[in-house]
């Protein structure tokens, strides 16, 4: 199954993504085991730049360009965890027999003294048979700063609805609908990210 719950479970991306989506509350104890599975895969060396998905994975390359700045929207926040998931080209982010709470395209990068990372990827799809847009979820955790969650959509999905787009917009440089731009067949995303108290879990 495609666990909605994820997503509206999200505030950051609840708040991006609009009025179709009431955040739950992140003491889902089905989320929270799943966190800490994940995070136990965490390799112990990271750096700015990694991958989500390997290079063998089908779908079109995307290469995930970012830039985490402090509360004031202007300070780089540099050795800052960053924590990537996402859903593969058929919209899964896993096969069912792994159970509802797998994410089989996940990837961690540390930012630099810039506050910049990287990942490269393939570009999600949409969940099958549903009406949310493409995304990938961000998670931010670091020294002195409690694990917070963000999320990127892509402005040429159909599926992002006016109001999304309007909410990106208001948010100025640190919205989160991204422009796509495409060269030799990579697609390519620049996210500015700025570090407040939305999301917190």
């Amino acid at each position: 199954m495609d666990r909605r719950a994820f997503l509206v479970a999200l505030p950051a991306i609840a708040v991006a993504l609009g009025p179709r989506l009431h955040a739950a509350p992140f003491q889902d104890v089905e989320f929270i085991r799943a966190w800490e599975r994940a995070q136990r895969l965490r390799p112990r060396s990271l750096t700015s730049r990694t991958r989500i998905a390997p290079p063998s994975e089908p779908g079109t390359p995307l290469i995930v360009t970012g830039r985490l700045y402090d509360r004031d929207g202007r300070s780089p926040a540099p050795g800052i965890t960053v924590f990537a998931y996402q859903t593969d080209a058929q919209g899964h982010y896993d096969v069912p027999a792994n159970g509802p709470h797998s994410w089989r395209l996940k990837g961690w990068a540390l930012t630099d003294a810039d506050g910049g990372f990287e990942f490269t990827s393939i570009r999600p799809a949409p969940y099958p048979r549903r009406t949310e847009p493409a995304h990938i979820h961000l998670y931010i955790e670091g020294p002195r700063l409690q694990r917070r969650s963000a999320g990127i959509l892509f402005d040429d999905d159909p599926l992002v609805t006016r109001e999304e787009r309007a909410t990106s917009t208001n948010a100025g440089d640190f919205g989160s609908v991204l422009a796509v731009r495409t060269h030799e067949g990579v697609q390519r995303v620049s996210y500015k990210l700025r570090i407040t108290d939305e999301g917190v879990f």
